[in-house]
């Protein structure tokens, strides 16, 4: 049986590593700069993110030298630091790898943050991920022209039973069909973290998405900011 915990763990790796590479590369400092492998050495994919996804050790080593600079605030240096051990794979941070039997998935382009959701005090990252039908996972589930989506917020309690903060906003546009679809507690990972989902009548097409909103947990209610995908739904 797939496990979506385990899932939704190694769905977030790419899109965090997409965040820690527009930092890495954009906020990288002269140093940095001057060691970037020469331009057009080596595939700008293999410089950045291995096979699996993951940030290579040249991109891991920016990431590191850009989060300790002396003008990065204190918060913002933990959140990359977590959030590349995270896409890194170490201790308990990684999550396991993708199962070979998943469905067809598009992940949204990068992580969403909400502050003091976790205990109070601690950050949650939060991925997106939307699955055309015909697919049996995430429930509820997708038929063919339906799209579902999922979201988790790692290191968080259970989804609360009440819900209906959080929306994907979605157009689709080859049949120009639109509309707002409410994220619910679907019973996936009941122990945590909070995962919340729906599905869509989008119809088969060129999907674009963006989700955000108010995830209740069991022992609060965090507002993430939007993140936004393109889904191939053919």
């Amino acid at each position: 049986m797939l496990n979506l915990s385990k899932l939704n763990r190694r769905l977030v790796t790419g899109l965090t590593t997409l965040a820690l590479t527009g930092v890495g590369t954009a906020l990288a400092t002269p140093a940095a700069a001057q060691s970037a492998p020469p331009a057009g050495s080596v595939p700008m994919s293999s410089t950045y993110l291995d096979e699996l996804g993951r940030p290579t050790p040249y991109l891991q080593e920016r990431v590191r030298e850009f989060a300790n600079q002396p003008f990065v605030p204190p918060q913002l240096r933990d959140t990359l630091l977590s959030a590349l051990a995270f896409t890194a794979g170490y201790g308990e941070l990684g999550g396991p790898e993708l199962p070979t039997d998943a469905p067809t998935f598009t992940q949204f382009y990068w992580p969403t943050i909400s502050g003091g959701c976790i205990g109070g005090q601690g950050d949650a990252v939060a991925s997106a991920l939307a699955v055309p039908g015909p697919a049996t996972i995430p429930a509820p589930g997708a038929a063919e022209g339906q799209t579902s989506f999922l979201f988790t917020a790692l290191g968080t309690p259970p989804a609360a039973e009440n819900q209906g903060g959080l929306y994907v906003h979605w157009l689709n546009l080859d049949n120009l069909r639109f509309g707002a679809t409410p994220l619910a507690n679907n019973g996936i990972n009941p122990e945590g973290p909070a995962t919340v989902s729906g599905t869509a009548d989008t119809g088969n097409g060129t999907i674009v998405a963006i989700v955000g909103g108010d995830l209740n947990t069991t022992e609060s209610t965090c507002h993430f900011l939007p993140t936004a995908a393109i889904i191939d739904a053919r």
